[in-house]
């Protein structure tokens, strides 16, 4: 592997076996602790948390809150599991840890993997009334060092005010008993009123009478991180939620893959966009666009306002009534990637579409991961085999050799969920079923620690060009 699972193993065990563990009381009386977990190590793997033989917690994943889990009071074994390609992997085992009654354990995953650890918290002391919310807030990111943090009203000037305190990575505030209702929230350098974070209005009136944890936390894709390095999560016992920066959009990337369009339009053809977000009237996305053309690039985005957006793809006339295709509206979030991909035959089937995926780019260093798309019309049902470079030919592959693929009947349009595998050399053969010879032969690709990937099947065009099938490869 490469992480080393023995000093992330030996990082946490630290963590959660130090004595400075904080406790908080429960007011339920009952035979019961309370454990609460939130993944903020930004490129760490997710976990499952096992209490005995019980899985406590499953799959709690970068910027998740555990919410609390009742643990019956007593000496248990604790065991932290890293879900990880090729076989999960114990990183923390504790073999007696007494957990007493009454108390609520607080731990944040904490540092980025290689020096992964456990920092332990306390909610707020404050007892907050049915119509207040008791905040404690921790740094928890490493994007950032020390900060300001303001809280105010909403549409407060920054210059009027000074910061409500200041702390640096690990720290923790406890803010009190605070009125549930609307806030602003906005961080700076040290003694600077530049913004590096602005929340915009969050309301808070839905937590009334809880506690809530507010951990600052690392962005993790490039959409996110252009608007700050840094967001929210606001976690009360039982739920969680993120907080973006409010200039936070949306990374979009557009692929041409439709063989066809460019022949029936005479060249190269024009994508324009249509959303509330953009005013309302069409606009001219992309103003020539020809086969196998990626906009703006195989491992960037397009920074555009989230919304609801309409597509439209025409002849490279620059009026959008002559579109020959609308795509139905797409609904983009903030903070999100998309890779639209325009696939099939504007004069023929399959028909012309737009493939829209969401892309998952938070790079995970004990794993590749890789989704793919059947944009190629023309090879029907195809299977896709995935092997370790070098172990099996082509040859060997149709003959079955190899096995089982990895897809099986994989049809055009279809869209996997993403594959999680251990970084290495791979060849990838997509072999049509109406064949049964390869198609596509990529051999030795390389796939790196944190890699996330879109693999698209295509093929010629109406004129050949390119010659055979092949993969487009899209990157984080």
């Amino acid at each position: 592997m490469i992480i080393p699972i023995g000093k992330m193993k030996l990082a946490l065990a630290t963590g959660v076996l130090g004595t400075a563990l904080a406790l908080v009381g429960c007011a339920d009386g009952s035979n019961y602790s309370e454990l609460r977990v939130i993944h903020a190590s930004k490129d760490a793997p997710p976990v499952n948390i096992r209490i005995g033989f019980k899985n406590a917690i499953k799959n709690l994943d970068y910027a998740d809150s555990s919410g609390y889990v009742s643990v019956r009071s007593g000496t248990k074994k604790v065991t932290v599991e890293a879900i990880i390609p090729g076989g999960n992997a114990d990183v923390i085992k504790v073999a007696r840890f007494n957990f007493i009654k009454d108390l609520r354990y607080n731990i944040l995953a904490v540092n980025d993997t290689a020096t992964i650890d456990a920092l332990v918290v306390e909610e707020s002391a404050a007892e907050p009334t049915a119509t207040e919310v008791a905040i404690a807030v921790v740094h928890a990111s490493t994007n950032a060092n020390e900060v300001d943090v303001y809280v105010t009203a909403p549409g407060v000037p920054i210059n009027s005010v000074g910061a409500n305190f200041s702390f640096d990575y690990t720290d923790v505030v406890d803010a009190g008993a605070l009125p549930a209702g609307p806030y602003q929230i906005r961080v700076t350098a040290p003694g600077s009123k530049n913004v590096v974070y602005d929340s915009g209005t969050v309301d808070l009136s839905g937590f009334a009478g809880d506690k809530v944890l507010l951990a600052a936390i690392s962005s993790v894709n490039d959409t996110e991180a252009l608007a700050s390095p840094i967001k929210l999560l606001a976690a009360n016992d039982i739920a969680y939620l993120e907080l973006l920066d409010e200039a936070t959009n949306v990374g979009a990337k557009v692929v041409h893959l439709s063989p066809d369009a460019g022949t029936l339009a005479g060249g190269p053809v024009e994508v324009f966009a249509t959303s509330p977000a953009l005013g309302g009237a069409p606009v001219e996305l992309i103003p020539a666009f020809a086969y196998t053309d990626i906009v703006p690039g195989a491992d960037s985005y397009v920074d555009v306002p989230a919304g609801s957006y309409v597509f439209d793809v025409a002849p490279d006339t620059d009026t959008i009534g002559d579109s020959v295709y609308s795509s139905p509206p797409l609904a983009l979030s903030s903070g999100a990637e998309y890779s639209v991909i325009a696939a099939g035959n504007v004069g023929g089937g399959p028909a012309f579409r737009l493939l829209a995926t969401g892309d998952e780019n938070r790079s995970i260093v004990t794993q590749s991961s890789v989704k793919v798309v059947h944009a190629a019309p023309a090879a029907g049902n195809v299977d896709v085999f995935v092997t370790p470079a070098g172990d099996f030919t082509a040859a060997e592959v149709e003959s079955g050799a190899a096995g089982d693929p990895l897809l099986d009947g994989f049809a055009f349009a279809d869209i996997t969920d993403y594959v999680n595998v251990p970084p290495g050399d791979y060849d990838i053969r997509v072999v049509p079923e109406a064949t049964g010879t390869t198609a596509i032969n990529v051999e030795g690709l390389t796939l790196t620690p944190g890699l996330v990937a879109t693999a698209i099947a295509r093929q010629p065009d109406g004129d050949g060009v390119p010659a055979d099938f092949n993969l487009v490869l899209l990157t984080n």
